[in-house]
């Protein structure tokens, strides 16, 4: 782990725009089917988990350039990375982003980073596996050696310190073997806690990494407790336990999903399931891009429909773009 040594305290960050205002904020982007999320900390760090990508068709609302009357992306064949995830960077107004992390191989994790490496100056890669022969995983190294960015690993136990808010790596566990398969259940899961509040980053996990998660040391059980959670798998029946749902005692549980899925996303049941345990379900694919800020005490959640802020509301039942 000495090469993750240099990049878990993370204190001065001459790139970063001054854009986030002391807050921690993660925004949700409306990627349709598949994940993205751009988390900037209160000293203007910028870390993007999974950019999106393949597979196709995609309605996404986030602001910029290229969107229809109906606030929804026209069909060019641009890719989720280039057309959705990098015009929303550029309208944010960056030309870097000091971390990416792919969650996963999957392709509509992984897929999208690549455009990002290229479009962006980008400080540093983070994954949890290394295969080699995986054709999605190939494919994102050969970018990133491209543009010269350097790949670290992380696991399980692993914390990385953007000033005062703490990234906890809950899984999966660090393996002796990095070229091992890049799953679904082998997803990094953050946690992401900033003074009284947290946010849970839970990629594609399903049953199975829920329960070892579940049964690991009470360490890792006490960091499931945060105040949004980001559903595991988009809302798929493979996920979202019980158990699990009621260990992570969330009120904001945000699905990130299109507004027709293919795969009967997000799962029925599973949306019962989160709202019954008293968590108030948003899906990107309803919302837009849903914005989660924090300075620590107070709690906003903002969607790109609704363009009102819910704070410190969390308890209160659905808004305009809920379930």
């Amino acid at each position: 782990m000495a090469q993750l040594l240099a990049i878990v305290v993370v204190i001065f960050h001459p790139w970063s725009e001054g854009r986030s205002e002391g807050r921690l904020r993660i925004d949700f982007l409306d990627v349709g089917q598949g994940d993205s999320a751009l988390v900037t900390f209160p000293d203007n760090t910028t870390l993007l988990v999974d950019g999106g990508g393949k597979p196709g068709p995609f309605n996404a609302r986030t602001p910029g350039e290229g969107t229809g009357e109906d606030g929804q992306f026209e069909s060019d064949q641009r890719s989720i990375g280039e057309a959705v995830v990098s015009e929303y960077l550029w309208w944010r107004g960056l030309d870097h982003i000091d971390y990416i992390l792919a969650t996963h191989a999957d392709a509509d994790h992984i897929d999208g980073l690549n455009d990002v490496a290229r479009n962006f100056v980008v400080r540093s890669a983070l994954v949890a596996r290394i295969p080699s022969r995986d054709s999605e995983y190939s494919e994102f190294t050969k970018t990133l050696g491209f543009e010269r960015v350097p790949i670290r690993t992380v696991g399980r136990g692993d914390e990385l310190k953007f000033g005062d808010v703490i990234v906890t790596v809950l899984w999966p566990v660090a393996l002796t073997n990095p070229e091992a398969p890049s799953g679904n259940n082998d997803s990094v899961v953050l946690r992401v806690r900033y003074g009284s509040r947290s946010i849970l980053l839970t990629g594609d996990i399903e049953a199975p990494a829920e329960k070892r998660i579940l049964d690991g040391p009470n360490l890792v059980l006490d960091n499931l407790k945060a105040d949004v959670v980001k559903v595991a798998h988009h809302g798929s029946k493979s996920s979202s336990t019980q158990g699990f749902i009621v260990a992570t005692e969330a009120r904001k549980a945000v699905i990130s999903v299109g507004q027709t899925s293919v795969f009967g996303h997000p799962n029925k049941a599973v949306v019962e399931r989160w709202m019954s345990s008293g968590a108030q379900v948003l899906t990107t694919g309803n919302c837009g891009t849903i914005t989660v800020s924090t300075d620590g005490a107070d709690l906003k959640v903002e969607s790109f429909v609704t363009g009102r802020p819910d704070v410190d509301r969390l308890n209160e039942g659905s808004n305009e773009c809920g379930q």
